[in-house]
C-alpha cells in the first residue's frame, strides 16, 4: 500500500494499528483507534508518520459466532457511532435531566462554528448544567478535546464534583497547592497545563503573571469563565482613572488569543449598572458586538443577541405557558424577615463594642492603618450581631494578639506590616470574594489580629476589650434574644412545614454555637444536626451532604462555603439566614441553593433573622428590602453596586460610620435623618441602563423547536431503556452478576477481568438507568453512555471483532421457515464526510439483505422481517455454515453490491436533509440540529446558520463489512 494523505472519515493503518481519522488540522491528524480497547483520541504529525489506507478485516468465514453476540456487537456499535443526524449528543452522555429551557444555550452553541456565548440566566436556572451540556456536546462531536474552567476559588471543588457526577469528566484542580501533587504524578518534563485534558483553576491564580503566561501558551478548545462579572473591566469615570485591571486584562488576553477556540461566560449579574463594565464582557466574546473605546463603548445589539442567553424566571414561566401547557418547573417563594428585639444584656454588649470601636479608630487616625481599622471595627460589630459567641471568640483572639504584641514591643518597636491586605479586609465585611489564598474564615481571623499603636494605646485597648468581653459574657444563651427566637419559634415552625431546614451563618464560631444549642434543646430530640464549613475538606463535605440528604428529619447549619455552586433542591426546601448578609447577591445565591429548577416542593420558605439594631435595620432597608422591590418590579436581582465608598457614605448618613466626611470620628450611632435620606444604593438611572441594555427573554429558539430536537435525539441515538437492555445483556454474556435491590436499583459485580478498570470499584451497590432516581439519592450511580462501565462494555464488545475468542459476534446463523433460500443479513459500517466547516463525520449502520446464491439483493426493509422471523429448532453443522460464509465472501459482485448500498444510503441522507432544509426555508422554522448545509436546491447559504452550511454535501469516506447473519430455510 502506498502512503496516503488522511482525510476525516478515512480508516488508516499506522503504527501497526487501524485508526479512524476524526479531523485534520494542518499537518496534525486526530485519530481514534478502531481495533480495540484504547478509545482515547491521538494526534499524528503527518509528515513523520507512515500512513496507509486501512480497512476492517472481513468477518472470518472459519468462525461461527452466536446470534446473541452478533446482536450485542451491533448494539455496541449503534451506541458508539458518530450520529451526524442526532440533534443533541450530550443527553446520553450525562446523568442530568435537563428541562427544555436548559437546552436553549446548547442549541445556540451548535449554531456557532466557534462557540462564543454569554449565559446570563438568573440564579437557580442551572447555568453550570447548561455549560456542562455544551462542553459534552462539543466533545461528543469531536469539536473539542480539552477544557479549562476558570472560577472563584470557592467554586473549584463544586465544578470538579459536578463535571464528575453529571458529565463523567475527570477534571483536575490546578493551584499552587494542587500543583505540587500533580507534578509528582506527571512524567518527567511534562507540563500539567498540557498533560491533563480537563482543568479547573481559580481566576486569582490564573491571573498571576507567571501562571498567566503558562495558560496563554497552551491551546484551549473550550474555556469556561464562571462568575464572569468578576473579570469584567471595572468602571472608570474617566479614561485615566486608575482601577484594578489584572483580572480583566488576563480575561481579555485569553479571549482574544488565537489559541482559544470556544468561550463560555457564566454569570447571573452581567451588568453592574455601568455600561463600560458590562460592554467589556460582550467584548470578550470577540464577535464584533462592541465597538468604540473602553470607556465609551457602543453595543451592537443585533450582533450581541445571537451570543447572549439571558433569562429571568418570569421569562421562563411565560415561555412554558406559551408551549403545550406545561406547568412552571419552579417553586413559589415564601420569604419574610423576622425582626428580633434586643435585650438589655445585648444592648450593653453593643454599647461596649461601639466605645471600643471609637477608641480603635482614634488610635489609627492619621496612620497608614486607618483604612483597615474601619473594616476591623465593622467586622467586630457584625460578629456581635451574629452571635454573642462569635463576638466573645473574636475579642478573645484580639486580646491574645494584643498581649503578644505588647510583649514584643518591649523588645522591638519596629513591628511588621499588617498581615491582611486591605482589599481582603473590605471583602470580609462586604460579603464579597476574599480571593484565592485567604478564605472568609481566615480573613476574619487575620482582621482580628491587625494591631497598631504605641504600648500605651495597646494598654488602653486591652482595658476596653476586657470591658467588652465582660459585657459579651453576660449574653448567655438565656439572654440571647435571637437564639431564643430561633429555638422557640422560627425553627419549630419551619420543621412543622417540612422536616428539613438549612440554616446559613457567615461565621464558623456562630455555626458551632448553634450546633451545640440545637443539639442540647429538648424540642429537637430525634432531629439530626449536621454542619458544613470552610475548614472541612471535600470528602468531609460530601459525607455531610449525603447524611443530610438521607436523613428523614434534619437541620444543616452551613457557612457560605456552600452559598454558591452547591445545589440542595432535592434535599431541602427551606432556609433560615441567621444573620443578614450585606451583599444582596450573596443572599440571593444562598436562596438559590433550594429555590431553583428541580425543587420538588411547591413552595420554598426563606426566613431572615434581623436584630432590631441600627446597623442591621439600616442594611435591611437599604440593601435587602430595596433589592426585593427591584426584583419584584424588574424580575431580576440588582447587582451589588456598592464599593467601600458607597457603604461608608451610607453609614455616615445613617450616623453609623466610623468616620465622618471631614476625617473626624463620627461614631455616634445616632440616626441622622429620615428613612432613606435621599440615598440610592441602586440608582434609578443605573437600573434603567441594566433594563434597556440587557437581553432578557430575547431568543430565537422556541419551545416546540427544542421539544422536536429532543424527540429526534432519542429516535436517532439511544433511550435510557436501550442502554439498559445493552448493559444487562452484555454483563450477562460476560458472566457478571446483576441483581435487583429492593428499591428497584441494581447491584452489579464486575468479575470479568477485561471489564475491570483501575481506580474503579468492581462492585456497584446501587445502579440505575433512570437519572430521576439518582436525584433523590446521591449514592445511586446512573449508568448512561458516558459512564466508564458502559463505555468499557461497549469497547470490550467491539474488541471481540479483533479477537477470535468465545465472544465472537461477527458471524451467526439462524434457521427459520420464513425464508425459502439461504439469505444473508449483512451490516455495513459506512462513514461519510460532510462538507461543513469544520468538516464533520457521520457513521451509519446499513442493513443489506442478500440471497447467498442469487444475483440481486432484496430491499433493505426485509432486514426487520428477518430479525423478527420465527425460529426453528433445526441446526446446521459448523462446516456447512463456514462453507456458506466462504461462498458469500467470495462473490465477485459483493463489493459492488455493498458500494451501491452505501451510495443509496448517502442519496437518502442527502434527500432527507434537502427536504428538511426546503421546509425550513418555506415555513421559517429553525433547523433541527444536524451537523451540515444546503445547495442550490435548498435555501440560500446566507440564510442558514454557519454550522449548517454544507449539510447536504456528503462523500463516502470509508466502508467496512461488520457482521453477517445467515438465515437457512427450515
Amino acid at each position: 500500500m502506498n502512503q496516503i494523505t488522511p482525510s476525516p472519515g478515512n480508516v488508516i493503518r499506522a503504527r501497526h494499528r487501524l485508526w479512524r481519522v476524526d479531523d485534520v488540522r494542518k499537518n496534525i491528524a486526530y485519530v481514534t483507534s478502531i481495533d480495540g480497547g484504547d478509545t482515547e483520541q491521538h494526534q499524528f504529525y503527518i509528515p513523520l508518520e507512515e500512513i496507509k489506507r486501512g480497512q476492517l478485516e472481513r468477518p472470518d468465514p472459519n468462525r461461527v459466532g452466536t446470534p446473541q453476540f452478533n446482536d450485542l456487537l451491533l448494539r455496541a456499535y449503534r451506541l458508539s457511532m458518530l450520529h451526524g443526524t442526532a440533534p443533541l449528543l450530550s443527553l446520553q452522555r450525562s446523568s442530568v435531566i435537563p428541562t427544555d429551557y436548559q437546552l436553549v444555550p446548547v442549541v445556540m452553541a451548535l449554531d456557532m462554528p466557534r462557540v462564543r456565548l454569554l449565559i446570563a440566566d438568573d440564579v437557580g436556572l442551572g447555568k453550570t448544567i447548561e455549560a456542562g451540556l455544551i462542553v459534552t456536546e462539543l466533545l461528543a462531536r469531536q469539536r473539542a478535546r480539552n477544557l479549562l474552567v476558570i472560577c472563584p476559588a470557592n467554586l473549584r471543588e463544586q465544578w470538579r464534583e459536578q463535571l464528575r457526577r453529571f458529565f463523567h469528566l475527570d477534571a483536575r484542580i490546578i493551584s499552587s497547592r494542587h500543583r505540587r501533587q500533580m507534578e509528582r504524578e506527571l512524567p518527567v518534563g511534562a507540563n500539567p497545563w498540557e498533560f491533563y485534558p480537563f482543568l479547573i483553576t481559580s481566576v486569582d491564580y490564573a491571573k498571576e503573571s507567571s501562571i498567566k503566561h503558562q495558560i496563554l501558551a497552551q491551546r484551549w478548545d473550550i474555556v469556561v469563565i464562571d462568575e464572569a462579572h468578576g473579570v469584567a473591566k471595572p468602571h472608570q469615570n474617566t479614561p485615566d482613572e486608575e482601577v484594578e485591571m489584572e483580572r480583566w486584562k488576563f480575561a481579555q488576553e485569553l479571549a482574544q488569543s488565537e489559541k482559544v477556540n470556544h468561550l463560555l461566560l457564566l454569570t447571573a449579574t452581567p451588568h453592574s449598572g455601568y455600561t463600560d463594565s458590562y460592554a467589556s464582557l460582550l467584548r470578550l466574546l470577540d464577535v464584533g458586538a462592541v465597538s468604540g473605546p473602553d470607556h465609551l463603548p457602543q453595543i451592537h445589539r443585533e450582533v450581541a443577541r445571537k451570543h447572549v442567553c439571558q433569562r429571568r424566571r418570569r421569562d421562563l414561566e411565560q415561555w412554558f405557558s406559551s408551549g403545550d401547557g406545561q406547568a412552571s418547573p419552579f417553586p413559589e417563594r415564601d420569604q419574610a424577615e423576622i425582626i428580633v428585639p434586643i435585650g438589655n444584656a445585648e444592648r450593653e454588649a453593643i454599647k461596649a463594642i461601639r466605645e471600643y470601636g471609637a477608641a480603635v479608630m482614634e488610635t489609627a487616625l492619621g496612620t497608614r492603618h486607618y483604612y483597615i481599622a474601619q473594616w476591623t471595627v465593622l467586622h467586630l460589630h457584625r460578629r456581635g450581631l451574629s452571635s454573642p459567641e462569635a463576638l466573645r471568640r473574636s475579642l478573645k483572639r484580639r486580646e491574645e494578639s494584643l498581649q503578644q504584641r505588647r510583649n514584643r514591643l518591649e523588645i522591638d518597636a519596629n513591628e511588621a506590616d499588617p498581615t491582611v491586605p486591605a482589599e481582603v479586609a473590605r471583602a470580609n465585611v462586604l460579603d464579597t470574594d476574599t480571593g484565592e489564598r485567604i478564605d472568609e474564615e481566615e480573613a476574619g481571623r487575620r482582621v482580628e489580629r491587625m494591631l497598631y499603636g504605641s504600648p500605651e494605646a495597646i494598654d488602653a485597648e486591652l482595658e476596653l476589650i476586657a470591658k467588652a468581653l465582660e459585657a459579651a459574657r453576660k449574653v448567655t444563651p438565656k439572654h440571647d434574644s435571637k437564639l431564643k427566637k430561633l429555638l422557640t419559634e422560627v425553627l419549630p415552625e419551619q420543621l412543622r412545614i417540612y422536616p428539613k431546614v438549612l440554616i446559613f451563618t457567615k461565621y464558623k464560631d456562630t455555626l458551632e454555637y448553634l450546633e451545640q444549642q440545637i443539639r442540647g434543646h429538648s424540642a429537637f430530640k430525634g432531629i439530626e444536626v449536621h454542619t458544613l464549613h470552610g475548614d472541612m475538606n471535600e470528602r468531609q463535605r460530601r459525607e455531610g451532604f449525603a447524611k443530610f440528604e438521607k436523613a428523614e428529619k434534619a437541620v444543616l447549619i452551613a457557612t457560605d462555603c456552600i452559598s454558591e455552586g452547591v445545589n440542595l433542591q432535592h434535599a431541602c426546601a427551606q432556609i433560615i439566614h441567621y444573620e443578614l448578609p450585606w451583599n444582596p447577591n450573596r443572599l440571593e445565591q444562598r436562596n438559590g441553593r433550594v429555590d431553583r429548577f428541580g425543587q420538588r416542593e411547591p413552595v420554598v420558605y426563606i426566613r431572615t433573622l434581623v436584630m432590631d439594631e441600627r446597623l442591621d435595620m439600616a442594611m435591611l432597608r437599604l440593601l435587602v428590602q430595596k433589592a426585593a422591590a427591584i426584583r419584584s418590579e424588574y424580575g431580576w436581582c440588582p447587582p451589588y453596586f456598592a464599593d467601600e465608598r458607597e457603604i461608608i457614605r451610607i453609614l455616615e448618613a445613617k450616623g453609623l460610620a466610623p468616620i465622618g466626611p471631614d476625617g473626624q470620628l463620627a461614631f455616634s450611632f445616632e440616626d441622622s435623618g429620615g428613612e432613606d435620606d435621599g440615598l440610592e444604593l441602586y440608582p434609578r438611572d443605573a437600573l434603567q441602563r441594566i433594563h434597556s441594555e440587557s437581553f432578557y427573554g430575547q431568543t430565537d429558539i422556541q419551545l416546540p423547536d427544542v421539544q422536536q430536537r429532543l424527540r429526534k435525539t432519542y429516535d436517532t441515538v439511544a433511550s435510557p431503556e436501550q442502554v439498559c437492555e445493552f448493559v444487562h445483556s452484555a454483563l450477562s454474556r460476560f458472566g457478571c452478576i446483576v441483581s435487583e435491590n429492593d428499591d428497584g436499583t441494581y447491584r452489579i459485580v464486575v468479575n470479568e477481568p477485561n471489564l475491570q478498570m483501575a481506580d474503579t470499584d468492581n462492585t456497584v451497590e446501587r445502579a440505575t438507568f433512570d437519572p430521576k432516581v439518582a436525584l433523590d439519592d446521591p449514592e445511586v450511580i446512573v449508568l448512561d453512555l458516558g459512564h466508564p462501565l458502559v463505555r468499557r462494555l461497549i469497547d470490550v464488545v467491539k474488541l471481540s471483532v479483533f479477537r477470535h475468542e468465545r465472544h465472537y459476534g461477527r458471524t451467526a446463523y439462524r434457521v427459520t421457515p420464513d425464508v425459502e433460500e439461504v439469505t444473508a443479513l449483512l451490516y455495513v459500517l459506512a462513514r461519510y464526510q460532510v462538507k461543513t466547516k469544520p468538516v464533520s463525520i457521520i457513521e451509519e449502520l446499513i442493513p443489506l439483505v442478500l440471497p447467498v446464491y442469487s444475483d440481486r439483493p432484496l430491499p433493505s426493509a426485509q432486514a426487520e422481517a428477518l430479525l423478527n422471523a420465527k425460529l426453528s429448532p433445526q441446526t446446521r453443522t459448523t462446516d456447512e455454515v463456514c462453507k456458506t460464509l466462504a461462498d458469500l465472501l467470495e462473490r465477485n459482485d459483493l463489493e459492488p453490491i455493498i458500494a451501491r448500498a452505501v451510495d443509496e444510503r448517502k442519496a437518502e441522507i442527502v434527500a432527507e436533509r434537502r427536504e428538511w432544509l426546503r421546509a425550513m426555508g418555506t415555513d421559517g422554522e429553525e433547523p433541527m440540529g444536524l451537523d451540515t448545509a444546503p445547495t442550490s436546491e435548498t435555501p440560500q447559504a446566507s440564510q442558514l446558520p454557519e454550522w449548517l452550511k454544507g449539510v447536504d454535501q456528503l462523500e463516502v469516506a470509508s466502508t467496512d463489512l461488520l457482521t453477517i447473519t445467515l438465515f437457512y430455510p427450515g
